[in-house]
C-alpha cells in the first residue's frame, strides 16, 4: 500500500480559515471563568461585550476552596467544598483521595509524623479502600515518612507548591462537574477550551514538522502579544 502523504496545498488552504474576534473572546472568557479569575472576567465581560457563561456565579466559592488548598489548609477546603456541594466527595472518589493525600502531605510538611501515621492508618483517610490503580500514589506518599528531610527524598515533588496547585485544579474541575451535573468520567480533567485548543495546535505543529512541512506559522507561547499570536496560529498554520 502506498504511503499516505498529505497534500502540499493544505497549509495554503489553512490561510483561508478566518478566526472571528467573537470566537476568541468566548475562548478567553471561558478560560477566565473556568480558572476562577473573577475580576478579570468581569472586566473582560464589559470590555468585550461577551456573555460569561454558566459558571460565573460559582467563581467566588471555587476560588475560596482553591486558595485554601494552595496554602495547605486542606481540611478547611474540604469542609467548605462540602458545604457548597454536599455530594461532591461522594460522587468524586478520585478527588477525595487526592485531597486526603494532600492532608497527609501537609502533616508531614509540618513534621507531625505521629499524627500523619495515625491519619494514614485511619478509616476516615480512606487509603485502605483506594482504587488499586492508585496504590503507587499511596506508597509514594507514605514513603515520605521514611526521610528526615522528605522534600529531598525521591518523592519530594509531592511537597512542591506545584502539587498543591495540581490538586487545587482537580477540585476546581470537580466542583464545575458537580455544578453542571455532568456524567463525565470523574478522572477526566475539565480544562478551559482555550488550553485544549492550544494543545491541539501544538500537536498539529509537531505532526507537520515530522512530515516535513515548514511553510506555516508556529505558535510562540512566549510572544508578547499572545492574542495576536493565537490569531496568527489559526490563520498561518
Amino acid at each position: 500500500m502506498a504511503e499516505y502523504r498529505p497534500s502540499t496545498s493544505w497549509p495554503h488552504r489553512m490561510m483561508s480559515f478566518q478566526c472571528r474576534q467573537a470566537d476568541l473572546n468566548r475562548l478567553v472568557m471561558n478560560y477566565l471563568v473556568t480558572e476562577g479569575y473573577q475580576e478579570a472576567a468581569k472586566r473582560f465581560m464589559t470590555e468585550a461585550a461577551v456573555k460569561p457563561g454558566p459558571h460565573m456565579d460559582t467563581i467566588g466559592d471555587r476560588l475560596r476552596v482553591q486558595d485554601a488548598v494552595r496554602v495547605g489548609q486542606v481540611k478547611y477546603a474540604m469542609d467548605l467544598a462540602t458545604r457548597i456541594y454536599p455530594r461532591l466527595f461522594e460522587t468524586d472518589n478520585y478527588v477525595f483521595f487526592h485531597m486526603q493525600q494532600l492532608r497527609l502531605i501537609e502533616m508531614i510538611r509540618d513534621q507531625k509524623m505521629e499524627k500523619a501515621l495515625k491519619f494514614a492508618q485511619s478509616k476516615a483517610a480512606g487509603f485502605s479502600k483506594v482504587d488499586p490503580r492508585h496504590y503507587h500514589e499511596v506508597e509514594r506518599t507514605m514513603g515520605l515518612l521514611a526521610f528526615d528531610r522528605p522534600e529531598y527524598s525521591p518523592y519530594g515533588e509531592l511537597m512542591y507548591y506545584s502539587y498543591r496547585q495540581k490538586v487545587a485544579g482537580e477540585i476546581n474541575a470537580a466542583m464545575l462537574r458537580c455544578h453542571e451535573g455532568e456524567s463525565k468520567s470523574k478522572e477526566e480533567p475539565m480544562e478551559p477550551r482555550m488550553m485544549f485548543l492550544i494543545k491541539l495546535i501544538l500537536w498539529a505543529q509537531a505532526k507537520l514538522d515530522r512530515e516535513g512541512f515548514t511553510d506555516f506559522h508556529k505558535l510562540d507561547l512566549a510572544h508578547g502579544d499572545f492574542e495576536e499570536e493565537f490569531r496568527r496560529s489559526f490563520q498561518g498554520f
